[in-house]
């Protein structure tokens, strides 16, 4: 960088949203907006539509987060009060808000060392008689081991509820993720590969699910639009953040091939660094591309938080991602709650973590440069 000033140093950003033509989104809204059906419309029909198409299963339902959509998938299924989730510590706070949400207490197992997804033989360890669901995390935008965890479901008859929030676009063993378990939920917000804006989406194959979901999103109403069915919550999409998330998923391909070129150059130039490892990618799955991070461990010149550090000082953003365990936040350690084993997997991975800025429309010389001042860290030139 030399001598240049900071505020002259263009700025890279974690993550910044493909957004579509300004002038295709106000064509798709035209109606809507001249209409006045500006929630829950044909474009959010359409939404959903191309949704099933894009995953595979047999129903989507939209809604305003994916946050909303856990809730409202794990509402649908009617636990026991109480009732116990198996649940991996190594996710976003998100995950567990569900479980807290729906009076259910999380119980928080390890991540596997390559995938840091969920371990099904620590799911096994953690089910008890008052196990009630599982609920495995795509991370970074990789699949856990569906057929394992499937496998497990069937066993003990315990349903499976994937946080996919960051998996929209991944697949395992030539599948679209969208079909698996009982449901999947996806994130649709301003850092996910295929964005809304913001948003939700719930897949599933089990009808009375879906037509749960849909009642819930909209207060739980029943048909005559009068009488409530469910326990809901406002959780409608609008047609404005379906036009955005339509065309979008229509370019799904495009989206995803860029970020998967440019994380096989992070990995190319980045995994040799001393002490430096990234995720594992076996070969029965595909990521949706969602982050990329570098665990900076023992070995490494320059430790993680150090880094981030530096890489700020060259107006470069980064996120510890995820710094601190779900089990280890503030607001749930006064929470019922399970701890299976000493989650060491877990533990070490946010100690190492370091998510570098992607995006589809990152060019390669943004990314030479966040690749240069960690090669320059390493070697200490």
């Amino acid at each position: 960088m030399g001598n240049t000033p900071l505020n002259e140093i263009e700025q890279l950003p974690l993550t910044r949203p493909s957004l579509p033509e300004a002038a295709e989104f106000l064509e798709m809204i035209r109606d809507s907006f001249q209409s006045g059906v500006v929630t829950n419309g044909s474009v959010v029909q359409r939404f959903e539509a191309e949704a099933c198409r894009f995953t595979g299963a047999k129903y989507a339902v939209a809604l305003s987060s994916c946050t909303s959509g856990l809730i409202l998938s794990l509402g649908a299924l009617d636990l026991p009060a109480a009732g116990e989730v198996v649940v991996p510590s190594f996710t976003f706070a998100a995950t567990i808000e569900a479980i807290l949400w729906n009076n259910l207490t999380p119980v928080y197992v390890d991540c596997l060392p390559g995938t840091l997804t969920i371990d099904p033989d620590e799911v096994v360890r953690a089910i008890t008689p008052a196990t009630a669901a599982i609920c495995p995390v795509n991370v970074y935008g990789l699949p856990p081991d569906n057929d394992r965890l499937a496998e497990i479901s069937d066993r003990y008859g315990i349903p499976l509820i994937f946080d996919s929030a960051q998996g929209l676009g991944a697949t395992y063993k030539g599948r679209p993720s969208g079909g698996f378990g009982l449901c999947e939920v996806f994130s649709l917000s301003p850092s996910k590969v295929i964005t809304a804006v913001e948003g939700g989406l719930v897949t599933t194959n089990d009808g009375t699910i879906a037509e749960r979901v849909r009642s819930m999103r909209d207060y739980g109403k029943g048909p005559d639009g009068e009488d409530m069915i469910h326990k809901g919550l406002s959780a409608r999409m609008s047609e404005f953040h379906a036009a955005v998330g339509l065309l979008n998923l229509r370019k799904a391909a495009s989206l995803i091939s860029a970020r998967l070129e440019l994380i096989r150059r992070y990995r190319e130039r980045l995994s040799i660094l001393p002490g430096c490892r990234t995720q594992e990618f076996p070969q029965d799955r595909t990521t949706s591309g969602n982050y990329f991070v570098l665990f900076i461990g023992k070995g490494a010149a320059q430790g993680r938080n150090r880094a981030q550090e530096e890489l700020k000082s060259a107006n470069i953003m980064t996120k510890k991602y995820y710094a601190v365990p779900a089990h280890f936040l503030t607001a749930f350690r006064s929470k019922p709650r399970r701890v299976v084993g000493d989650l060491r997997v877990t533990w070490a991975a946010t100690r190492e973590s370091l998510a570098l800025p992607l995006y589809a429309h990152m060019t390669v010389r943004q990314q030479d440069r966040v690749c240069q001042a960690l090669e320059s860290l390493s070697t200490g030139k």
